[in-house]
């Protein structure tokens, strides 16, 4: 149990490096304003990316980032394609079924707003994908990994993390499902490469989707598009089954050391 402390550490600095962030943006915000940081984009997006650069900052010191987590050289490219699809049907089959829970989305408004925002997409796209990558794979599973944690343990532990961190309702199973297939990657692939690529595509997709639905998005639904709710639940069944069949491949097909293996010699 010990092993889980500083990953567990590593998520609280992730937490507080978010509140300090607000902290220190609060004198800019205007209390007035009933609509709080909804009404301020730009001053939220930089809380973002300032709390993101504070916690990998934290990670330097703390030595839990290694150079090697960035090389593009170190992929087996060949393998790419059945994660980059596996992932796609995730996050499709993840979509549909958000909608299908109907659960409360807390951030609407916020992200609504920072969508339109140059530092919001940004924060989103890019800084945020990056930052939660060197988070919770890079940090995490290759902790736990090193301190010889079961890779399904080290997967699990980092995508209810994950999940858990975003505390809205409606984006809290998708970031879990997502963790799930996010490290299952970086196990096989031992860096964030293509973790982040496909974090980023997921991220870009959703600022696309709102840039262009906008306050229509609760009158167009995926299921009317599809052609009913029945249509909808067959579609995240099929998409279900591709993930897992094109993630099983890539388990399969995409041989490496594991993580605790990995030379660290940077």
């Amino acid at each position: 149990m010990k092993k889980f402390w500083k990953p567990i550490a590593v998520v609280l600095i992730f937490c507080v490096m978010q509140v300090v962030a607000s902290m220190c943006m609060l004198p800019f915000i205007d209390k007035t304003s009933e609509e709080g940081i909804a009404q301020h984009p730009t001053l939220f997006a930089w809380i973002l990316i300032i709390s993101g650069l504070l916690t990998v900052a934290a990670l330097l010191v703390m030595r839990m980032i290694k150079s090697k987590t960035f090389r593009v050289t170190d992929i087996k490219w060949k393998h790419a394609p059945l994660a980059l699809v596996g992932a796609i049907m995730g996050i499709i089959a993840t979509d549909l079924l958000s909608e299908q829970l109907a659960l409360p989305n807390l951030m609407k408004m916020e992200f609504l707003e920072l969508a339109k925002n140059f530092w919001g997409i940004l924060a989103i796209c890019i800084v945020g994908p990056i930052v939660e990558e060197l988070v919770f794979r890079e940090s995490i599973i290759h902790y736990l990994l090193k301190h010889r944690t079961h890779r399904w343990a080290a997967i699990l532990f980092s995508a209810v993390a994950f999940g858990l961190i975003h505390l809205n309702p409606a984006q809290v199973p998708f970031a879990v499902i997502m963790g799930i297939i996010l490290g299952i990657i970086y196990v096989k692939t031992g860096n964030i490469v293509l973790t982040s690529i496909i974090h980023i595509f997921n991220n870009t997709l959703a600022v696309i989707e709102m840039n262009l639905l906008g306050d229509k998005a609760e009158e167009i639904t995926y299921a009317d598009l599809l052609g009913g709710t029945a249509v909808c639940w067959v579609y995240i069944v099929v998409c279900t089954i591709m993930c897992v069949l094109f993630m099983r491949q890539f388990w399969k097909q995409y041989h490496r050391k594991h993580l605790h293996e990995r030379k660290d010699n940077d």
